[in-house]
């Protein structure tokens, strides 16, 4: 475990695990969720501005201020100029990217806090929690607020322990993190910092901090946005960003996206969700870091309050989503970590890793043998297949096709990974249990399902629900005509015709010769405002149980 845990070993290792688990078939399939498009569409319109301003506020789809600081839009911009082109690959590539350095730096930073052994566990950890995997494929600003925030978490730790003379990396960091996402960026570190300092009565910290150096680098990279954004935006860029984002999501809820209301625990299960499967350790991490001397550290204090105060301040807050709870995952792997490590020393293994050793082997076992019925059901009796996935309530009818043809593309993979993940749960399940076997192949099993996810469900699901041909067929039916949106923008629409559509308010005399409506609301409509409009073109469905059709629709008599 030692060799293992040496740099030139844990690196590579790491690495061709983040590359497993998060790289593979990253562009392979479109857009399909509200928040990918909606990131990708701020790119387009700073990619087809081509000036200063367009880059430093652009407007989302040609029409609405974006929700969120730039930082994340900036690195599409980059790689996408870098690369020739804006696809999905380049729009989700920084997630992964960041969410690699994120599990390097875990390990490099807990190795020289803890000892390698922990570091390596940390890193395994944390690159293979179900909420990791979602944030490092996906393109969303979420993974670019994590990683800055982690690397600013653990840099103040360093100075607090004399471990570091360089002050610069951690305000750098906060500032990233505040063109990431907002003030949480630096409201969630500081809160950190000083409940740490007042636990430990290690107030005189502050004088070590170089907090005016500190604020001039803040101010001037996040704040100097800020700036040029309310002098470009004006009054609404400050009422969405500022107020709408941040104070009434976290303060009201009248202010907030109605699906982001939660109870006051919501956060607790979310987090045991997002952290599969080690949550399933944390009993065991608990227990034995409560009754270990370790209590006495205080670097395994820092991350307990560093877990506790992200976990309180968004109980608190009105709007709660799982991902949100990324900023406190490093804490909680270091502290698995710490776990795992402390039981390498022991003689015997635990009776609960032996247990959890069986059960996860069995499951990936399992998980392997059902995929493969699974793939062959789908391929020689599709009609069969249907049935069980109705359960689910995925109805939509091309899924199952789509589904056997990622099957088809990827034939020899479905093989190799399910003899990997067999192969792995016999290691679990019936080899001798220890702390390093059960952390590295719990690890491969995770990012063997993870490859399953990335290979097969997603592009399926992804291309039974996008609108890309739909929009794509809609922008060369209304060539140079005029269109709007009824109800609000749709993102997938926007960003996959090219267009800039106006959205339009419910006055038939104010409406163009095309609009883009859901189906529900043309039916709805259609007898009163939409009687003039007949469908010209229809897409699939936006949700696997077949519902969410879009529509194109055309003014009878042609007129504008």
């Amino acid at each position: 475990m030692e060799r293992a845990a040496a740099p030139r070993f844990a690196i590579p290792l790491l690495t061709l695990l983040c590359l497993s688990a998060f790289f593979v078939n990253l562009g392979g399939y479109p857009l399909y969720t509200k928040g990918e498009p909606r990131e990708a569409v701020t790119v387009l319109d700073m990619l087809k501005g081509h000036s200063l301003v367009s880059f430093l506020l652009p407007m989302r789809a040609g029409v609405e201020i974006p929700s969120k600081p730039l930082l994340m839009h900036w690195l599409i911009a980059s790689l996408a100029l870098i690369s020739g082109g804006l696809g999905e690959w380049t729009i989700r590539l920084p997630s992964a990217i960041l969410a690699t350095l994120g599990v390097l730096c875990c390990y490099l930073y807990v190795r020289r806090l803890f000892s390698a052994a922990t570091g390596l566990f940390a890193a395994l950890i944390l690159a293979t929690n179900f909420q990791y995997l979602q944030a490092a494929g996906g393109a969303r600003v979420d993974m670019t607020l994590t990683f800055f925030m982690e690397v600013a978490f653990f840099e103040f730790l360093m100075i607090a322990e004399d471990l570091t003379a360089r002050r610069l990396p951690l305000y750098f960091a906060l500032a990233l993190a505040v063109l990431a996402k907002g003030p949480v960026g630096v409201v969630l570190p500081a809160l950190v910092a000083l409940v740490f300092m007042a636990v430990e009565r290690r107030l005189n910290l502050l004088a070590r901090l170089d907090l005016v150096k500190g604020a001039i680098v803040v101010g001037v990279l996040a704040g100097g946005w800020y700036g040029a954004a309310i002098m470009i935006g004006g009054k609404a860029f400050f009422d969405k960003q500022i107020l709408a984002e941040n104070v009434y999501t976290y303060l009201n809820r009248a202010g907030m996206n109605p699906g982001h209301g939660h109870p006051f625990y919501f956060v607790e299960l979310a987090l045991l969700a997002g952290f599969l499967p080690w949550s399933l350790l944390l009993p065991a991490v608990i227990f034995h870091l409560a009754r270990s001397d370790k209590t006495r550290d205080p670097r395994l204090r820092y991350l307990v309050i560093w877990l506790a105060v992200v976990l309180l301040f968004y109980s608190f807050a009105e709007a709660k989503r799982g991902v949100y709870l990324l900023a406190l995952y490093p804490a909680l792997a270091a502290m698995a970590g710490l776990y795992l490590a402390g039981e390498l020393e022991r003689i015997s293994t635990p009776v609960c890793m032996r247990i959890l050793s069986a059960a996860m082997g069995l499951f990936f076992a399992a998980a392997a043998i059902a995929g493969v019925i699974g793939a062959a059901l789908i391929k020689l009796w599709p009609d069969l297949a249907r049935k069980p996935l109705a359960a689910f309530d995925i109805k939509a009818s091309g899924f199952v096709p789509q589904l056997a043809a990622a099957i088809s593309a990827h034939g020899l993979a479905v093989v190799a990974i399910a003899a990997a993940m067999i192969a792995i749960g016999y290691l679990l399940a019936r080899t001798a249990p220890g702390p390093g076997k059960f952390a590295a192949c719990t690890a491969a099993g995770v990012a063997c399902l993870s490859m399953v996810a990335n290979l097969y469900v997603l592009p399926a699901t992804a291309n039974t629900i996008t609108l890309r041909d739909f929009a794509a067929q809609a922008a060369r039916t209304i060539g140079t005509a005029k269109a709007a949106y009824v109800f609000g923008l749709n993102y997938d629409v926007a960003f996959y015709s090219g267009m800039t559509i106006p959205v339009v308010a419910i006055d038939p005399a104010r409406w163009p010769e095309y609009l883009i409506v859901g189906e529900d609301t043309y039916k709805a409509l259609a007898s009163r405002q939409m009687r003039d409009y007949l469908p010209v073109l229809k897409s699939g469905p936006t949700y696997l149980d077949g519902t969410g059709n879009m529509l194109l629709l055309r003014r009878q008599d042609g007129s504008t």
